[in-house]
Order: structure tokens, then C-alpha cells, then sequence
């Protein structure tokens, strides 16, 4: 029988197909590396778990909608990735504004899509409503929602993705303007699901409402090294937006300025991270997120009954930082964090709330000196080759920091005697292991 077994696993490995796709393709090409397909005609092949689709890098203007629908399995994924060293852009400019146009709609299930930039789509830049997906190194930017919705599904891994300025200018029309009410950078709303999603070293900024959005959620999140920031513009200039020859004579005209400038106010939230509610049951976990900069709360929720629980975050310029203000649902953790400003009254309010070895009630004040950096412009550095956020200094103890050994024990590592306040720990930034003893 084992034998059986390794034999099919073997064959199938030496059928695994790889297709080559490339913005000059043509739909009824070979697929190879020299004859590449078009996209759509990579998807109408018959893919499966093991197969392969490679994106040279460049400009793919598309019109319509482009549909991922073939999945792999628990033991292979699908796998459609970024040709090595190349940048493929999946461009929807000319789509038009619509709630039913998003850009990429990923339906299948154990596909592993790495490398991709989607812009410009008339809705979502992506929309995913399938489930056990690793979406991995992608970017999402200047769509007409939010740059990335999960809108049904489980179990979906979101990992070093960026998503910005993403903006949905004509919601609401002329009659009753909510310009920027609906993109976020990251959505994962309006469902009921059974798994649990994670973001993973993502970054979101100049959303025009919520970094990301958890609104009517019910079922689990999980946020791990993620940071927000400025989310929630005053307006936006879009005279030169990608979209401006698109919607120019149907929209952007009408908020001409005296300066030749087309500037549409925005009235989205600008919240960083909101985590779920509508007096739904949306339980998350953030460990180690910054939020900086945002309109509103750094850390939100809108009337969440879950449960809420904060590990080492750390907030700077919002307004507040964390904003917990409804007594009557859900219950709130929040250990380990960090807030340089002030927390407004009733800001960490829940039906039952946890709250320990925070900057704000361990007998010190969190001050500026505390930091090695303040320039919150470093988180929008380029991201490392692989992928991963970049070395920053922003937020960064200092080796006099009152901040320094004032945490407990809540499972992730740490140097030193107990952990440190805030979602980056002293010693694993400026010091190697072998000097240390404490525990990793």
C-alpha cells in the first residue's frame, strides 16, 4: 500500500504542470517561458494542487475582472507567483466604478498567489471568498474599496502585504456625499466564518477609512506584526490619480479647483485597526501592531461582543490610541502596551476588561526620550529583499527606556528579565543573543 502511495505521489510530482504567463501573451500559446499565455487563458487550463503559474514581470491592463478559481489541496497548493527578480502589475484603470468590479476575485481554495501589485480597480483590488489561501508579498493600491477584502472563507494567511491610498471617491454621489466611507486597506467584514485569518507583517497607510475593518465580522482574527498609519486623509488630490482619464469628465470634474487641482474631501473614519463589532462576536488577537498617525483611533472597535485582546502594541498620534468606549459588550485584554500620548476618558471600556503592564498604569510615564526614533516616516521604507518589513529605528527603546523589563509573561519571546513594553523589544533590535540571557 505504501508503495501505492510514495508511486502516485511521484507521478503526480512529474505531471505537475508550470504555465508562464506574460502581459504580451497570447491565449493560445504553449505557456512555456518563450510562448507565454495571457492570464485568463492560464486560468482556463485545467489546474490543480502541484501546478504552477509564473508571471513575468510588467504591465497587465485589464478591463474586466480577472477570476482564480482553480484550487489546490491541503498537501499541495496552486501556486501563481511573481517570476524571480520581476514585477508583474495587474492594472484596472480603465474598469469602471462599481461594487460588482473588483479587480482580482480569488474563489479557490489552497492557492499560494506571491509577488503581484493590484491597482486601480473599480471595487476591491482583491476579493477573496475562498479558503486555506496564502496571499504573500503582494500590493494593493489606489483601487475603489478597500485593497484587499476576505468576504467569505477560512483559515487565510495575509503575509507581507502592503495596501494604500485606496480610495472609493463616489460613494454616495453628488446627493448624498460619504466620498472614502467604504476602502480600507485591509477588510475582512460582513461574514461569519469558522477558521481563523491572520495578517501577518502587513502594513497599511492613506486609506481613505479604516487601515483595516472588521465591521459585522463574526469568527476569529489574528494580527501579528502589522502597523497603521495615516489612515483617513483630509481629502485627496486626484488630479493626477490612475484613474483620472477614466471617470474625468463623469467625476473628477466636479471638484476642480481655482488651482487647476482636483481635490475630492474624504469622509471616511481613518481609524487604524477596527476590529469588528455591530454587536457581533468578532474575536482578535494583535501581537506586536503599531498604529501611528491615524485621523481617529489607533485601535478600535465598533461595539465588538468578542473577544479583544492587545500584546505588545504600541500607539503614537491618534487621536486616541486606543479607543475601547462601549461598557456594554465584549471583553478587552491588553497587556505589554504602549501609548505616547494620552488616553482620553473611558478609552478602555468593555463588558469586562484585563488590562496590565501598560505604559499608562505601570508607574512611569512613556515620554519621547523613551525612543530611539520618532520619524514615523520610516515605516514606509522599502521592505527587504525577502519580503519582510524593514529595520527601523521609529519606536525603538532606547537602553534607558523606562519601558525596559515592565511587561509579564504572555508567550511571545523577550530578552532580560520579563518582557518589554510595546510592540518592539529592546534587545532583539540592539543586541545579539549570545550577549543575553534572557528568554527567546
Amino acid at each position: 500500500m505504501l508503495k501505492k502511495l510514495l508511486l502516485s505521489v511521484f507521478c503526480h510530482l512529474l505531471n505537475a504542470a508550470t504555465y508562464y504567463v506574460a502581459p504580451n501573451g497570447v491565449a493560445g500559446a504553449a505557456g512555456t517561458i518563450l510562448a507565454p499565455l495571457t492570464f485568463s487563458a492560464a486560468m482556463s487550463k485545467s489546474l490543480t494542487a502541484g501546478d504552477s503559474v509564473i508571471l513575468r514581470g510588467g504591465m497587465y491592463n485589464f478591463s474586466s475582472s480577472q477570476t482564480i478559481s482553480k484550487s489546490g489541496n491541503a498537501s499541495k497548493f496552486l501556486t501563481i507567483i511573481a517570476f524571480t527578480g520581476e514585477v508583474p502589475v495587474f492594472d484596472f484603470r480603465t474598469q469602471a466604478y462599481n461594487s460588482s468590479n473588483q479587480g482580482v476575485k480569488l474563489s479557490g481554495s489552497y492557492v499560494h498567489l506571491k509577488g503581484l501589485i493590484v491597482q486601480g480597480a473599480g471595487d476591491n483590488g482583491m476579493q477573496v471568498t475562498g479558503s486555506y489561501n496564502t496571499i504573500d508579498s503582494c500590493t494593493f493600491r489606489w483601487n475603489c474599496d478597500s485593497g484587499l477584502q476576505l468576504k467569505t472563507g477560512s483559515n487565510n494567511l495575509v503575509i507581507n502585504c502592503d495596501s494604500y491610498y485606496n480610495f472609493d471617491y463616489q460613494t454616495g454621489g453628488t446627493t448624498s456625499p460619504d466620498y472614502g466611507g467604504n476602502a480600507d486597506g485591509f477588510a475582512d467584514k460582513q461574514y461569519s466564518n469558522t477558521g481563523i485569518n491572520k495578517f501577518k507583517y502587513c502594513r497599511s497607510w492613506g486609506n481613505s477609512d479604516d487601515g483595516w475593518d472588521h465591521f459585522q465580522k463574526v469568527g476569529n482574527t489574528e494580527f501579528d506584526s502589522c502597523w497603521c498609519y495615516a489612515n483617513g486623509p483630509v481629502n485627496y488630490d486626484m488630479t493626477d490619480h490612475i484613474r483620472f482619464k477614466t471617470d474625468s469628465a463623469t467625476w473628477f470634474s466636479k471638484f476642480k479647483n481655482t488651482s487647476g487641482k482636483y481635490v475630492i474631501p474624504n469622509y471616511g473614519n481613518g481609524n487604524g485597526f477596527k476590529i469588528g463589532g455591530d454587536n457581533t462576536a468578532h474575536n482578535a488577537i494583535l501581537r506586536n501592531c503599531v498604529s501611528v498617525g491615524n485621523k481617529v483611533k489607533g485601535f478600535d472597535q465598533n461595539n465588538n461582543a468578542g473577544s479583544m485582546t492587545l500584546y505588545n502594541c504600541t500607539g503614537y498620534k491618534n487621536s486616541p490610541d486606543y479607543g475601547f468606549s462601549n461598557s456594554n459588550y465584549g471583553s478587552l485584554i491588553i497587556k505589554n502596551c504602549a501609548s505616547l500620548g494620552s488616553l482620553k476618558p473611558n478609552s478602555l471600556n468593555a463588558k469586562t476588561v484585563t488590562q496590565s503592564n501598560n505604559s499608562w498604569n505601570s508607574g512611569f510615564a512613556c515620554v519621547a526620550a523613551d525612543f530611539v526614533s520618532l520619524d514615523y516616516l520610516q515605516m514606509l521604507n522599502d521592505r527587504a529583499s525577502d519580503g519582510s518589513l524593514p529595520e527601523i529605528s521609529f519606536l525603538h527603546q532606547v537602553s534607558t527606556s523606562g519601558m525596559i523589563d515592565k511587561g509579564t509573561d504572555v508567550g511571545l519571546p523577550f530578552w532580560g528579565a520579563a518582557p518589554d513594553l510595546g510592540a518592539f523589544e529592546y534587545k532583539l533590535f540592539a543586541s545579539t543573543p549570545e550577549s543575553e540571557s534572557g528568554k527567546v
